[in-house]
């Protein structure tokens, strides 16, 4: 027989051991697994050797639009009883993401395979388990084991998102009393009044010591917390933490994951959508991003489409650095867009320009001016203003004292018996006459500013973009400017 050295028995169990212990920090492909299709975009099943949990795993992963061309990590979204809840999940966060409600995040589903044993906490029973079950080894599985994992292999980042339905709530809940890792949980229905209430008083115990934050979503059917619980958890919560409960009263307990992943999903991530985000000044835009970052503990990168209306403002504004910044958001978030040639000679057109004199943040600031300096313009103006003589509308102006100084609102009626009322942001008397202005509700994000000669008892002129440098697109005649000419009728 031949001899086989001892230092060769050595090396190879070396190799295996180091075979073992690589399988189990990483997701290998698992091409037998099945896996359920997502409305817009399916996923990937992989398998993983668990050492907290003494077994192997399928986790199933969705990744987003912009993974193959980004240079970014992205938020993760666990969501628990991957076999049921991976595909509604994996759809709602496709369809959040493109309408800019949500970031765009990697959709981890995890299937159970002893769920009884993984989704119980240590110190709770649920339907007549033990109070020692392995709730806490779930969740090193997840923190300690599988996000790593994401991080190395799929540039996992934060926040991460923990979804749970019914015992997937408790968990999830649990998780967010007892693990600072998980700062963003949304619990479906979970039952927090099992053992005596004894998950709620876990969650108000931590509001009463925590320094950090937390947002906690609960969506309601069946299930879900006592209200007098509620009130006692909102009221021991610090100013960090952000609590939210709502009852879906058209879902059932087996219903609701699809409406409660939707709901649930926008309400934690309310401050990311468009519509929370300031649109003027411009600059305020981005700075309310880079606030998130603190807040969702990783870098938030805006939604593609609002980077681009926020270059394109800024360009018009003259903010050679601030459009600069969010083009290279752009490119590092979402990947290199196919007009980059155009992008990048404009924005290196913007840097050779002189700053603009007059600018939005300038507009917005102008002192108003004192009503002891200004009293003949205190009163109701009203008249017509026009781009062409055939087409003339009526608008009204009312300028009034408030503690020494003058504010107003411009009126117009766009439509019949529709009468919009622009409150004024920028009001200064001029040479010879008074401007006054409000940001226009649209883009360009200029202020619209009416520049108005003062001459008996009369104010006419012409109204004009300020704090911008506004082009016409190519193709687009020039249009006449818009005149105006208005009467005092009345003193306030």
């Amino acid at each position: 027989m031949r001899r086989f050295p001892w230092f060769k028995f050595f090396f190879a169990a070396l190799v295996c051991s180091a075979t073992n212990r690589a399988e189990s920090q990483l997701l290998v492909p698992d091409s037998a697994a099945k896996i359920p299709n997502a409305i817009g975009g399916g996923g990937s099943a992989f398998r993983f050797v668990s050492q907290a949990l003494g077994e192997t795993r399928s986790v199933l992963i969705g990744l987003p639009k912009s993974f193959g061309v980004s240079r970014r990590e992205y938020p993760v979204i666990i969501v628990l009883d991957g076999e049921g809840d991976f595909r509604p999940a994996m759809t709602v966060a496709s369809e959040l993401s493109s309408l800019g409600h949500i970031p765009e995040s990697i959709v981890v589903g995890i299937p159970n395979t002893d769920r009884l044993r993984d989704l119980t906490p240590p110190g709770l029973s649920v339907s007549g388990s033990s109070k020692s079950e392995g709730g806490d080894r779930f969740l090193d599985f997840l923190e300690k084991e599988l996000m790593p994992a994401l991080k190395t292999q799929f540039r996992a980042g934060g926040p991460i998102v923990l979804v749970g339905h019914s015992s997937g709530g408790i968990i999830a809940t649990y998780a967010g009393a007892t693990r600072p890792a998980f700062r963003f949980i949304l619990s479906l229905d979970g039952p927090t009044h099992l053992g005596d209430n004894w998950l709620a008083e876990r969650l108000t115990e931590s509001a009463r010591r925590s320094t950090g934050n937390l947002r906690y979503v609960s969506l309601e059917s069946v299930y879900g917390w006592n209200d007098s619980l509620w009130t006692t958890l909102t009221a021991a919560a610090p100013k960090s933490w952000t609590l939210y409960r709502q009852k879906l009263d058209h879902e059932s307990h087996v219903s609701m994951p699809f409406l409660g992943i939707y709901l649930g999903l926008r309400t934690l991530f309310q401050d990311y959508a468009i519509r929370s985000a300031p649109q003027s000044p411009t600059a305020s835009t981005l700075a309310w991003y880079h606030r998130l970052d603190t807040l969702y503990g990783a870098p938030v990168y805006p939604p593609s489409g609002l980077l681009r209306q926020v270059m394109e403002d800024l360009e018009m504004e003259g903010q050679s650095k601030g459009a600069s910044d969010a083009w290279n958001m752009l490119v590092t978030g979402y990947g290199t867009p196919s007009d980059s040639t155009e992008w990048r000679a404009r924005l290196a057109k913007l840097a050779k320009m002189p700053p603009l004199t007059e600018t939005v943040e300038g507009l917005l600031s102008t002192p108003r001016p004192k009503t002891s300096e200004a009293r003949q313009f205190v009163g109701e103006w009203t008249g017509l203003e026009w781009m062409n003589s055939d087409d003339k509308h009526k608008v009204l102006l009312r300028i009034r004292d408030s503690a020494g100084v003058l504010v107003g609102e411009s009126v117009n009626w766009p439509a019949p018996n529709v009468e919009l009322v622009m409150p004024l942001t920028y009001l200064k008397v001029v040479s010879g006459g008074l401007s006054w202005g409000y940001m226009n509700g649209m883009r360009p994000r200029g202020m619209l500013i009416w520049d108005g000669r003062f001459d008996k008892g009369m104010l006419t002129g012409e109204m004009r973009f300020g704090g911008i440098r506004f082009v016409e697109p190519p193709g687009m005649p020039g249009h006449s400017p818009i005149r105006f000419e208005l009467k005092k009728v009345t003193r306030l």
